[in-house]
């Protein structure tokens, strides 16, 4: 009889290489017990999601542990907070999103607004989160969405949905504006109206089988 020690299995016939993994046999005269390969237990595969998490952690309770322990202003611990929480969120979101890249677009343009908004509010508000980042932000992912649709038409009805809410957004702008709540007003104005007349264009250009696919997602 002859038995492959790499696989540990008998081989009751005449061949001279093992039939699983190529190795040669040997020819042996007592009697093995196991017939069958030890089964080991499957490595654990790294798991990326838990280290950026576990990361995480870390940054913001040695962020707290600082604060508390030492002489370190509350104002930055806050910031770090919402930063790290922030490229937490996106790094797992976009490790999930593959085929359709508007939900972590979206997550962008409000995620960096609002860390912006946070980082403006505990620096004392100066109002260049929603004067300057804010439409910058919806500008930049508006052009993202627009420049997708063009070069791959066929996703119109999957990325249209998301170029919608940046007009809505854009509208949004208008109104902080109209009620003074964005009091450099040049740049909120060009980029909600950017964002708006965008959002119309897509629609106004779009033909008529990329508004039945629309329609017919959204059952209408």
């Amino acid at each position: 009889m002859k038995y492959c020690s790499k696989c540990q299995m008998k081989v009751q016939n005449q061949l001279n290489n093992c039939p699983l993994c190529g190795q040669s046999l040997e020819s042996v005269e007592f009697e093995i017990e196991r017939d069958y390969p030890e089964q080991f237990a499957k490595k654990r595969r790294f798991s990326i999601r838990k280290f950026i998490i576990f990361l995480a952690m870390v940054i913001i309770s040695f962020s707290f542990i600082s604060g508390i322990f030492q002489d370190f202003q509350w104002n930055w611990v806050f910031i770090i907070t919402a930063a790290t929480l922030y490229v937490t969120i996106s790094a797992i979101l976009g490790s999930r999103v593959k085929r359709n890249i508007g939900p972590n677009i979206l997550t962008q343009v409000i995620g960096i607004s609002a860390l912006s908004i946070i980082i403006d509010y505990f620096l004392g508000y100066s109002g260049w989160s929603l004067d300057i980042i804010f439409p910058l932000d919806l500008m930049a992912g508006t052009t993202i969405i627009t420049v997708m649709i063009l070069l791959n038409p066929k996703r119109f009805t999957d990325l249209v949905i998301y170029q919608l809410m940046f007009g809505l957004m854009g509208i949004v702008i208008l109104t902080m504006i109209y009620f003074q709540v964005i009091i450099f007003r040049q740049i909120a104005i060009i980029g909600s109206y950017y964002t708006i007349i965008t959002c119309v264009g897509l629609f106004f250009f779009a033909d008529r089988q990329m508004i039945h696919e629309l329609k017919k997602k959204f059952h209408y």
